[in-house]
């Protein structure tokens, strides 16, 4: 059933109230992109840029941090970088989760959980295994 017009006015409303647009610009084809993107991972368009938009705010906030890491791992994908790491935790009788929301990282241990709020965190642990 479609909505009355004072409805429409309601939700209207109470959008501009509580919601900020922003119009976003991209080049053709990549609406389409994005969108696959987005259902790929069960999130609508606004969800995923949302999203993106507060990882790379948080990441933006330790810029020495991420210039270390950036330096460290240049031309190398995330993924495979956090492939080698999930297999030197599994070496010491770890797995590793990523948070979705928070974008972070948990290392469980059998009996202790440890958090990391970003890879640049979890990497400079990973490496402090070694030294051990």
């Amino acid at each position: 059933m479609p909505a009355s017009k004072a409805q429409q006015r309601a939700v209207n409303k109470y959008m501009a109230n509580n919601y900020d647009r922003i119009n976003l610009t991209v080049p053709k084809g990549q609406k389409d992109i994005i969108k696959t993107h987005a259902e790929a991972r069960g999130e609508s368009v606004n969800a995923f840029i949302g999203r993106a938009i507060a990882e790379a705010m948080e990441r933006d906030k330790r810029p020495q941090e991420a210039q270390a890491v950036q330096e460290r791992t240049e031309g190398v994908p995330l993924h495979t970088l956090e492939q080698r790491i999930r297999k030197k935790l599994y070496k010491y009788g770890a797995t590793i989760r990523k948070n979705r929301k928070s974008g972070g990282y948990t290392v469980v241990y059998e009996d202790t959980t440890l958090d990391f709020s970003d890879y640049a965190a979890l990497l400079e642990y990973a490496q402090g295994l070694d030294k051990d």
